[in-house]
């Protein structure tokens, strides 16, 4: 495969991304509360619009696409088992990221768990592992629309081939740093339901977006 040309990306301190994320989370559980339609749920961590983990960026649509593929063979078909999450993402080639308290919180949703990268990635493709039973992978400058599509066309693949799925969420929501749609599916069986969710900024401007499976009350 052909290496990816990087080029470095401007980051900010990871105090004030912090700080923005707790705006965020406020701006959107009131914009929820005056809004007519589905309430938006925001997942623990899905309002942050810059990196955590510092470091260069690569074309946004072959990010897009390798978010899209460690969803689908990690979180999407992993289940209820933590241990065959931790299982699958050591099979995608992904070792344990190296990185500090604050960071690891910010990509866990403040819960405990373990995250996960690849080698070259790092800075980029991070899978969470959530002991609350959260599975998530963010991708930190990566194409909406493009990475929406793909999250598409996983739940088709996984759980519904050959059905027409409708969502159960399905909002946008004007946040700081631009507009944020969440997509999301209620499936399977009681009581291993899970919520399938995509969480991605609209437009063709690269950001940080989110791929996700959680318990239905998570």
């Amino acid at each position: 495969m052909e290496p990816l040309q990087r080029c470095a990306g401007p980051r900010g301190g990871l105090g004030r991304r912090l700080g923005i994320g707790v705006v965020l989370v406020a701006v959107l559980q009131s914009v929820a509360a005056q809004s007519a339609g589905p309430e938006f749920v925001a997942p623990p961590g899905s309002a942050r619009t810059d990196a955590v983990v510092q470091g260069p960026v690569v074309d946004a649509r072959t990010l897009a696409q390798e978010a899209v593929e460690l969803y689908g063979r990690t979180c999407a078909v992993a289940g209820g088992d933590a241990g065959a999450r931790v299982d699958l993402a050591l099979a995608a080639g992904l070792a344990p990221l190296q990185t500090d308290d604050a960071q690891r919180s910010s990509l866990l949703g403040g819960a405990s768990g373990q995250v996960y990268a690849a080698p070259d990635r790092e800075a980029l493709l991070q899978l969470a592992l959530a002991d609350d039973g959260r599975c998530v992978v963010w991708a930190e400058h990566a194409d909406g629309p493009s990475v929406l599509a793909g999250f598409l066309r996983v739940i088709d693949e996984v759980h519904g081939p050959g059905t027409s799925l409708q969502p159960v969420r399905e909002r946008v929501v004007q946040i700081t740093g631009g507009w944020r749609r969440q997509t999301g599916f209620d499936l399977g069986d009681e009581p291993a339901r899970r919520a399938f969710d995509a969480i991605t900024l609209v437009g063709n401007r690269p950001g940080v977006q989110l791929l996700r499976v959680a318990p239905v009350d998570r």
